[in-house]
């Protein structure tokens, strides 16, 4: 089944969503974020996997992001930087290296878009009645976040029209982001 591609998405966004619909697909099939966290016995492991995987992507995405125009890496950065203070600790798995900027910008693709997943998921959370202030990080940036999320869009779309090789670079960081996503969330890593 192909991604439907929203009205108005660029044709980096197209290649990013086909290039990695099989690997979400996967990632929501496997796991049910909204059936998780509605166990409160389970939360707390539950927000620490997602802190694990929020503090090791960006951690490991740094050294790539940190001065590209527009992105403005260190707001989020921050936005992600409570996620999970008050779960347990636990060792954190390490995020896949990206080989380049290209691979790097894919990979957040994936984390960033969890925002946007994280919005419905939080509503849904609300509308069962659960108002744990620690599921804050599913919407970290508030009424920001459509701003956050276009100005992601443009990135991408700017670096991955560069070159094909850009683009395929950025594809392989999607995939991998979500394939640790994965891992993580599933359990498979901590």
């Amino acid at each position: 089944m192909e991604h439907k591609v929203q009205k108005g998405a660029g044709p980096v966004l197209g290649r990013l969503r086909q290039a990695t619909g099989a690997a979400h697909r996967s990632l929501e099939d496997r796991f049910d974020a909204v059936a998780e966290l509605s166990d409160g016995s389970r939360r707390p492991a539950i927000i620490s996997r997602y802190a694990a995987l929020y503090h090791s992507a960006l951690a490991a995405l740094a050294r790539e992001l940190e001065g590209i125009d527009g992105l403005d890496f260190a707001r989020r950065r921050q936005a992600w930087s409570s996620v999970g203070m008050n779960a347990p600790a636990k060792p954190t798995p390490s995020f896949p290296e990206p080989a380049d900027r290209s691979e790097a910008l894919g990979a957040l693709y994936v984390v960033e878009g969890s925002t946007l997943g994280g919005r419905i998921i939080l509503r849904q959370l609300q509308a069962r009645g659960i108002t744990d202030a620690e599921l804050s990080f599913l919407d970290p940036y508030g009424r920001s976040a459509g701003v956050m999320w276009r100005s992601l869009l443009a990135v991408l779309e700017r670096e991955g029209a560069r070159t094909p090789a850009s683009l395929e670079s950025m594809c392989r960081g999607a995939r991998r982001g979500f394939s640790h996503a994965e891992q993580i969330l599933c359990g498979e890593l901590l």
